[in-house]
Protein backbone atom coordinates (compact mmCIF):
# COMPACT_ATOMS: atom_id res chain seq x y z
CA UNK A 1 0.00 0.00 0.00
CA UNK A 2 1.40 3.37 -0.83
CA UNK A 3 2.60 5.84 2.45
CA UNK A 4 -0.03 8.40 4.06
CA UNK A 5 -0.13 11.27 2.12
CA UNK A 6 1.61 9.93 -1.11
CA UNK A 7 0.10 10.88 -4.16
CA UNK A 8 0.93 7.99 -6.98
CA UNK A 9 0.31 8.82 -10.76
CA UNK A 10 1.13 5.29 -12.72
CA UNK A 11 3.18 6.53 -15.93
CA UNK A 12 4.49 4.28 -18.26
CA UNK A 13 8.21 3.05 -18.17
CA UNK A 14 10.46 5.63 -20.61
CA UNK A 15 12.89 3.16 -21.06
CA UNK A 16 10.23 0.60 -22.04
CA UNK A 17 8.71 3.10 -24.54
CA UNK A 18 12.11 3.87 -26.14
CA UNK A 19 12.55 0.33 -26.73
CA UNK A 20 8.69 -0.33 -28.47
CA UNK A 21 9.83 2.86 -30.78
CA UNK A 22 12.86 1.39 -32.17
CA UNK A 23 11.14 -1.50 -32.62
CA UNK A 24 8.52 0.22 -34.62
CA UNK A 25 11.19 2.06 -36.84
CA UNK A 26 13.03 -1.25 -37.12
CA UNK A 27 9.58 -2.70 -38.54
CA UNK A 28 9.30 0.36 -40.73
CA UNK A 29 12.27 0.14 -42.45
CA UNK A 30 12.12 -3.87 -43.15
CA UNK A 31 8.85 -3.24 -44.64
CA UNK A 32 9.76 0.27 -46.33
CA UNK A 33 6.67 1.78 -45.22
CA UNK A 34 6.11 4.55 -42.08
CA UNK A 35 2.52 2.59 -42.51
CA UNK A 36 1.75 -0.45 -40.39
CA UNK A 37 0.01 -2.08 -43.36
CA UNK A 38 1.54 -1.24 -46.28
CA UNK A 39 -1.56 0.70 -48.78
CA UNK A 40 -1.45 -1.46 -51.60
CA UNK A 41 0.20 -4.36 -50.49
CA UNK A 42 -3.79 -6.42 -50.02
CA UNK A 43 -1.66 -9.91 -48.98
CA UNK A 44 0.31 -8.44 -45.76
CA UNK A 45 -2.92 -9.28 -43.57
CA UNK A 46 -4.97 -11.63 -46.23
CA UNK A 47 -1.81 -13.91 -46.32
CA UNK A 48 -2.86 -15.12 -42.39
CA UNK A 49 -5.80 -16.49 -43.91
CA UNK A 50 -5.87 -20.15 -44.43
CA UNK A 51 -5.71 -20.33 -48.19
CA UNK A 52 -8.69 -23.05 -48.72
CA UNK A 53 -10.86 -20.21 -47.12
CA UNK A 54 -10.16 -17.29 -50.11
CA UNK A 55 -13.75 -18.06 -51.16
CA UNK A 56 -15.82 -15.87 -52.18
CA UNK A 57 -19.19 -17.32 -53.35
CA UNK A 58 -21.44 -18.90 -50.79
CA UNK A 59 -22.85 -21.19 -53.54
CA UNK A 60 -23.24 -24.72 -53.35
CA UNK A 61 -21.37 -24.64 -49.81
CA UNK A 62 -22.40 -27.25 -47.58
CA UNK A 63 -24.24 -26.18 -44.23
CA UNK A 64 -22.81 -27.12 -40.96
CA UNK A 65 -23.02 -26.79 -37.30
CA UNK A 66 -19.40 -24.83 -36.47
CA UNK A 67 -19.88 -25.34 -32.70
CA UNK A 68 -20.63 -28.03 -30.37
CA UNK A 69 -24.40 -28.19 -29.19
CA UNK A 70 -24.90 -25.90 -26.43
CA UNK A 71 -21.89 -24.38 -26.59
CA UNK A 72 -20.68 -21.69 -23.79
CA UNK A 73 -18.42 -19.06 -23.33
CA UNK A 74 -17.01 -18.65 -19.73
CA UNK A 75 -18.23 -15.58 -17.76
CA UNK A 76 -16.88 -12.19 -18.61
CA UNK A 77 -17.16 -11.01 -14.86
CA UNK A 78 -15.89 -14.15 -13.50
CA UNK A 79 -12.79 -13.58 -16.06
CA UNK A 80 -12.52 -10.17 -15.02
CA UNK A 81 -12.07 -10.76 -11.70
CA UNK A 82 -9.56 -13.22 -11.92
CA UNK A 83 -8.13 -11.04 -13.99
CA UNK A 84 -7.93 -8.21 -11.38
CA UNK A 85 -6.76 -10.77 -9.11
CA UNK A 86 -3.55 -11.47 -11.27
CA UNK A 87 -2.82 -8.47 -12.74
CA UNK A 88 -5.07 -5.87 -10.43
CA UNK A 89 -6.61 -4.45 -13.26
CA UNK A 90 -9.66 -4.82 -15.40
CA UNK A 91 -10.00 -5.78 -19.13
CA UNK A 92 -12.33 -3.67 -21.09
CA UNK A 93 -12.82 -3.67 -25.38
CA UNK A 94 -14.13 -1.23 -27.98
CA UNK A 95 -17.86 -1.54 -28.08
CA UNK A 96 -21.00 -1.42 -30.84
CA UNK A 97 -22.84 1.91 -29.99
CA UNK A 98 -25.73 1.10 -32.53
CA UNK A 99 -26.57 -2.38 -31.94
CA UNK A 100 -30.04 -1.89 -33.29
CA UNK A 101 -28.38 -2.04 -36.63
CA UNK A 102 -27.96 -5.39 -36.47
CA UNK A 103 -30.31 -7.19 -39.67
CA UNK A 104 -33.25 -8.31 -37.51
CA UNK A 105 -33.17 -11.63 -38.94
CA UNK A 106 -31.15 -14.27 -40.14
CA UNK A 107 -31.29 -15.22 -44.06
CA UNK A 108 -28.95 -16.19 -46.87
CA UNK A 109 -26.03 -14.46 -48.35
CA UNK A 110 -24.62 -14.37 -51.70
CA UNK A 111 -20.96 -15.18 -50.22
CA UNK A 112 -18.80 -16.91 -48.07
CA UNK A 113 -16.09 -14.32 -47.70
CA UNK A 114 -16.50 -10.58 -47.33
CA UNK A 115 -14.25 -8.91 -50.02
CA UNK A 116 -13.12 -5.80 -47.35
CA UNK A 117 -9.81 -7.29 -46.21
CA UNK A 118 -8.00 -5.49 -43.31
CA UNK A 119 -4.92 -3.31 -45.01
CA UNK A 120 -6.58 -3.13 -48.36
CA UNK A 121 -7.92 0.74 -48.88
CA UNK A 122 -11.86 1.02 -49.49
CA UNK A 123 -13.64 3.77 -51.30
CA UNK A 124 -16.55 3.57 -49.05
CA UNK A 125 -18.64 7.27 -49.10
CA UNK A 126 -20.89 5.82 -45.95
CA UNK A 127 -20.45 3.70 -42.82
CA UNK A 128 -23.88 2.24 -44.17
CA UNK A 129 -22.29 0.92 -47.47
CA UNK A 130 -19.33 -0.16 -45.50
CA UNK A 131 -21.56 -1.96 -43.43
CA UNK A 132 -23.70 -3.65 -46.40
CA UNK A 133 -20.87 -5.44 -47.70
CA UNK A 134 -20.07 -7.34 -44.92
CA UNK A 135 -24.42 -7.89 -44.42
CA UNK A 136 -23.54 -9.46 -48.09
CA UNK A 137 -21.21 -12.65 -46.32
CA UNK A 138 -21.07 -15.27 -43.91
CA UNK A 139 -17.51 -14.84 -43.08
CA UNK A 140 -15.23 -11.32 -42.73
CA UNK A 141 -11.19 -11.48 -41.87
CA UNK A 142 -9.82 -9.37 -38.95
CA UNK A 143 -6.92 -9.71 -37.90
CA UNK A 144 -4.69 -8.63 -35.22
CA UNK A 145 -3.10 -5.20 -35.71
CA UNK A 146 -1.36 -2.63 -33.36
CA UNK A 147 -3.29 -5.07 -30.65
CA UNK A 148 -5.86 -7.98 -30.54
CA UNK A 149 -9.25 -5.15 -29.89
CA UNK A 150 -10.32 -3.45 -33.04
CA UNK A 151 -13.65 -1.96 -34.40
CA UNK A 152 -13.61 -4.42 -37.31
CA UNK A 153 -14.70 -7.39 -35.35
CA UNK A 154 -17.75 -5.48 -34.04
CA UNK A 155 -18.81 -4.14 -37.67
CA UNK A 156 -18.69 -7.58 -38.44
CA UNK A 157 -20.51 -9.41 -35.54
CA UNK A 158 -23.61 -6.76 -35.43
CA UNK A 159 -23.66 -6.94 -39.65
CA UNK A 160 -24.33 -10.70 -38.90
CA UNK A 161 -21.48 -11.57 -39.88
CA UNK A 162 -18.48 -14.21 -37.89
CA UNK A 163 -15.23 -12.48 -38.20
CA UNK A 164 -12.27 -15.17 -38.97
CA UNK A 165 -9.53 -14.45 -36.87
CA UNK A 166 -6.17 -16.49 -37.22
CA UNK A 167 -4.22 -17.05 -34.54
CA UNK A 168 -6.60 -15.92 -31.84
CA UNK A 169 -5.61 -19.02 -30.05
CA UNK A 170 -2.26 -17.62 -29.19
CA UNK A 171 -3.60 -14.94 -27.83
CA UNK A 172 -2.98 -13.61 -24.18
CA UNK A 173 -6.14 -14.99 -22.46
CA UNK A 174 -7.26 -11.44 -20.99
CA UNK A 175 -6.97 -10.12 -24.87
CA UNK A 176 -10.04 -10.11 -26.03
CA UNK A 177 -11.93 -10.81 -22.75
CA UNK A 178 -15.21 -9.69 -23.96
CA UNK A 179 -15.62 -11.47 -26.76
CA UNK A 180 -16.59 -15.25 -27.38
CA UNK A 181 -13.14 -16.26 -27.84
CA UNK A 182 -13.61 -19.97 -27.72
CA UNK A 183 -16.57 -20.09 -30.03
CA UNK A 184 -14.43 -17.69 -32.27
CA UNK A 185 -11.15 -20.35 -32.24
CA UNK A 186 -13.69 -22.67 -32.81
CA UNK A 187 -15.50 -21.90 -36.09
CA UNK A 188 -11.98 -21.20 -38.04
CA UNK A 189 -10.44 -24.28 -36.90
CA UNK A 190 -13.51 -26.37 -38.00
CA UNK A 191 -13.53 -24.23 -41.39
CA UNK A 192 -9.80 -24.98 -41.60
CA UNK A 193 -9.62 -28.46 -41.00
CA UNK A 194 -13.01 -29.79 -42.36
CA UNK A 195 -12.97 -26.86 -45.38
CA UNK A 196 -15.60 -24.21 -46.23
CA UNK A 197 -19.22 -24.38 -45.33
CA UNK A 198 -21.85 -21.81 -44.36
CA UNK A 199 -23.04 -21.55 -40.31
CA UNK A 200 -26.10 -23.10 -39.27
CA UNK A 201 -28.93 -20.97 -37.70
CA UNK A 202 -27.89 -22.52 -34.64
CA UNK A 203 -23.94 -20.61 -34.90
CA UNK A 204 -25.57 -17.71 -36.23
CA UNK A 205 -27.59 -17.25 -33.67
CA UNK A 206 -25.19 -17.95 -30.59
CA UNK A 207 -22.77 -14.64 -32.28
CA UNK A 208 -25.80 -12.59 -32.43
CA UNK A 209 -26.85 -13.33 -28.41
CA UNK A 210 -23.32 -12.76 -27.64
CA UNK A 211 -22.72 -9.66 -29.94
CA UNK A 212 -26.10 -8.14 -28.29
CA UNK A 213 -25.47 -9.59 -24.62
CA UNK A 214 -22.01 -8.55 -24.32
CA UNK A 215 -20.81 -6.71 -27.06
CA UNK A 216 -22.96 -2.96 -27.41
CA UNK A 217 -22.02 -0.15 -25.87
CA UNK A 218 -24.83 0.15 -23.23
CA UNK A 219 -23.77 -3.42 -22.04
CA UNK A 220 -20.28 -2.55 -21.85
CA UNK A 221 -20.40 0.42 -19.51
CA UNK A 222 -23.39 -1.99 -17.27
CA UNK A 223 -20.45 -4.17 -16.50
CA UNK A 224 -17.43 -1.14 -16.17
CA UNK A 225 -20.51 -0.03 -13.55
CA UNK A 226 -21.31 -3.31 -12.01
CA UNK A 227 -17.29 -3.76 -11.24
CA UNK A 228 -17.05 -0.37 -10.01
CA UNK A 229 -20.13 -0.49 -7.53
CA UNK A 230 -21.47 2.63 -9.62
CA UNK A 231 -24.58 1.42 -11.20
CA UNK A 232 -26.56 4.53 -9.37
CA UNK A 233 -23.86 6.66 -9.07
CA UNK A 234 -23.45 10.03 -10.50
CA UNK A 235 -20.18 10.22 -12.71
CA UNK A 236 -18.16 12.94 -14.48
CA UNK A 237 -16.56 11.71 -17.30
CA UNK A 238 -13.22 13.42 -18.01
CA UNK A 239 -10.64 13.06 -21.43
CA UNK A 240 -9.35 16.73 -22.04
CA UNK A 241 -7.89 15.35 -25.46
CA UNK A 242 -11.56 13.66 -26.87
CA UNK A 243 -12.96 16.39 -28.20
CA UNK A 244 -10.18 17.04 -30.11
CA UNK A 245 -8.66 13.68 -31.31
CA UNK A 246 -10.54 10.58 -31.12
CA UNK A 247 -9.99 7.68 -28.70
CA UNK A 248 -12.18 4.67 -29.87
CA UNK A 249 -12.19 3.67 -26.57
CA UNK A 250 -12.68 6.46 -24.62
CA UNK A 251 -15.63 7.84 -26.97
CA UNK A 252 -17.40 4.34 -26.51
CA UNK A 253 -16.94 4.04 -22.94
CA UNK A 254 -18.47 7.60 -22.57
CA UNK A 255 -21.72 6.48 -25.47
CA UNK A 256 -22.28 3.53 -23.08
CA UNK A 257 -22.15 5.39 -19.88
CA UNK A 258 -24.83 7.98 -21.60
CA UNK A 259 -26.62 5.28 -22.79
CA UNK A 260 -26.77 3.55 -19.46
CA UNK A 261 -27.04 6.12 -17.01
CA UNK A 262 -28.65 9.48 -19.09
CA UNK A 263 -27.48 12.48 -17.27
CA UNK A 264 -25.96 10.77 -13.92
CA UNK A 265 -23.04 10.89 -16.47
CA UNK A 266 -22.10 14.45 -17.19
CA UNK A 267 -18.51 15.43 -19.58
CA UNK A 268 -16.30 17.93 -18.44
CA UNK A 269 -15.13 18.18 -21.95
CA UNK A 270 -17.99 16.98 -24.54
CA UNK A 271 -17.29 15.99 -27.69
CA UNK A 272 -20.18 17.30 -29.58
CA UNK A 273 -19.56 14.96 -32.49
CA UNK A 274 -20.78 11.75 -30.98
CA UNK A 275 -24.63 13.60 -30.52
CA UNK A 276 -27.00 13.60 -33.46
CA UNK A 277 -27.38 17.27 -34.06
CA UNK A 278 -23.89 17.85 -35.02
CA UNK A 279 -23.56 19.74 -38.04
CA UNK A 280 -20.15 19.44 -38.54
CA UNK A 281 -17.95 17.19 -41.37
CA UNK A 282 -17.45 13.83 -39.95
CA UNK A 283 -14.62 12.71 -43.05
CA UNK A 284 -12.09 15.12 -41.41
CA UNK A 285 -12.77 12.93 -37.78
CA UNK A 286 -10.48 9.83 -37.30
CA UNK A 287 -11.68 6.65 -39.36
CA UNK A 288 -14.23 9.21 -41.35
CA UNK A 289 -16.22 9.15 -37.93
CA UNK A 290 -17.90 5.43 -38.84
CA UNK A 291 -19.40 3.93 -36.31
CA UNK A 292 -19.27 6.56 -33.44
CA UNK A 293 -20.26 9.88 -34.65
CA UNK A 294 -23.70 10.83 -34.15
CA UNK A 295 -24.58 7.69 -32.02
CA UNK A 296 -26.20 9.68 -29.71
CA UNK A 297 -29.37 11.54 -29.35
CA UNK A 298 -28.64 15.83 -28.63
CA UNK A 299 -31.06 15.12 -25.94
CA UNK A 300 -28.74 13.63 -23.63
CA UNK A 301 -26.05 16.55 -23.87
CA UNK A 302 -24.98 17.50 -20.73
CA UNK A 303 -25.93 20.05 -18.53
CA UNK A 304 -22.42 21.68 -17.54
CA UNK A 305 -21.45 25.56 -17.24
CA UNK A 306 -17.58 24.88 -17.49
CA UNK A 307 -17.78 21.98 -20.49
CA UNK A 308 -14.81 22.28 -22.57
CA UNK A 309 -13.39 25.14 -20.31
CA UNK A 310 -12.51 23.73 -17.12
CA UNK A 311 -8.89 23.88 -15.98
CA UNK A 312 -7.43 21.51 -12.93
CA UNK A 313 -8.95 23.96 -10.03
CA UNK A 314 -12.35 24.10 -11.41
CA UNK A 315 -12.64 20.14 -11.74
CA UNK A 316 -11.40 19.36 -8.54
CA UNK A 317 -14.09 22.12 -6.76
CA UNK A 318 -17.06 20.29 -9.40
CA UNK A 319 -15.70 16.84 -8.86
CA UNK A 320 -17.33 17.22 -5.21
CA UNK A 321 -20.53 16.99 -6.42
CA UNK A 322 -20.17 13.17 -8.22
CA UNK A 323 -19.61 10.28 -7.02
CA UNK A 324 -17.21 9.15 -9.32
CA UNK A 325 -14.49 10.30 -12.04
CA UNK A 326 -14.18 8.63 -15.14
CA UNK A 327 -11.03 9.03 -17.00
CA UNK A 328 -11.74 8.17 -20.66
CA UNK A 329 -8.04 8.05 -21.91
CA UNK A 330 -5.26 7.87 -19.12
CA UNK A 331 -2.71 8.29 -21.82
CA UNK A 332 -3.44 11.67 -22.62
CA UNK A 333 -5.06 12.74 -19.50
CA UNK A 334 -2.37 11.72 -17.01
CA UNK A 335 -0.90 14.82 -16.27
CA UNK A 336 -4.56 16.42 -15.31
CA UNK A 337 -5.33 13.51 -13.01
CA UNK A 338 -1.78 14.38 -11.31
CA UNK A 339 -2.86 17.75 -11.18
CA UNK A 340 -6.69 16.50 -9.26
CA UNK A 341 -4.64 13.72 -7.03
CA UNK A 342 -2.38 17.04 -5.60
CA UNK A 343 -5.65 18.95 -4.92
CA UNK A 344 -7.07 16.45 -3.01
CA UNK A 345 -9.40 14.48 -5.41
CA UNK A 346 -9.11 11.15 -3.60
CA UNK A 347 -7.86 8.25 -5.49
CA UNK A 348 -10.47 5.94 -4.83
CA UNK A 349 -12.53 8.42 -6.64
CA UNK A 350 -11.17 7.90 -10.19
CA UNK A 351 -11.39 4.93 -12.48
CA UNK A 352 -9.30 4.93 -15.42
CA UNK A 353 -9.58 3.42 -18.57
CA UNK A 354 -5.99 2.59 -20.98
CA UNK A 355 -7.20 2.33 -24.52
CA UNK A 356 -3.88 2.62 -26.46
CA UNK A 357 -2.68 -0.30 -28.62
CA UNK A 358 0.69 -0.61 -26.46
CA UNK A 359 0.04 -3.18 -23.59
CA UNK A 360 1.28 -2.12 -19.63
CA UNK A 361 4.52 -2.21 -18.97
CA UNK A 362 5.60 -3.59 -15.84
CA UNK A 363 6.02 0.49 -14.10
CA UNK A 364 2.75 0.80 -15.29
CA UNK A 365 1.03 -2.26 -13.17
CA UNK A 366 2.93 -1.61 -10.44
CA UNK A 367 2.00 1.86 -9.71
CA UNK A 368 -1.72 0.94 -11.04
CA UNK A 369 -1.77 -1.63 -7.72
CA UNK A 370 -0.33 0.90 -5.56
CA UNK A 371 -2.14 4.03 -7.10
CA UNK A 372 -5.41 3.32 -5.19
CA UNK A 373 -7.37 4.30 -8.39
CA UNK A 374 -9.37 1.90 -10.87
CA UNK A 375 -8.31 0.18 -13.87
CA UNK A 376 -9.30 -0.65 -16.62
CA UNK A 377 -7.06 -2.14 -19.62
CA UNK A 378 -7.68 -2.89 -23.35
CA UNK A 379 -4.43 -4.69 -24.41
CA UNK A 380 -2.66 -7.51 -22.83
CA UNK A 381 0.53 -8.99 -23.92
CA UNK A 382 2.33 -12.60 -23.08
CA UNK A 383 5.46 -11.75 -21.44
Amino acid sequence: MPSAGRVIVPRRSRLVGAGRYLRMRLGQLLRGSPEPAPVGRPDYYKRELHPSLLVRSATSLPVRDLLEPGHQERSVLDAARECFRRDGVYPLNFSFPRPELMPPEIGDRPHFLSSTIPGEPFSFDSWDDYLAEYRSAYFALSTKKGGWDTFRHLEILFSGGIPLMPGLGKAHQHSLAHFPKRALVGVYDSLVQDGPALPSETTQEFFRDFARSHLSSDAMARYVLRLTGLESSSILFVDESLPRRTDYLSAFTYIGLKQATAQRTQAAFEPHFLFDDFTGDTSTLYGRGFGYSRSLPSTLRGSLATTGHAGAHQLAELSASFDAIVVGNYDANRGLVDQLRQRGVPANKFVCIVGSDLPTDFRLRHDMARSGMTFFVREFVKL
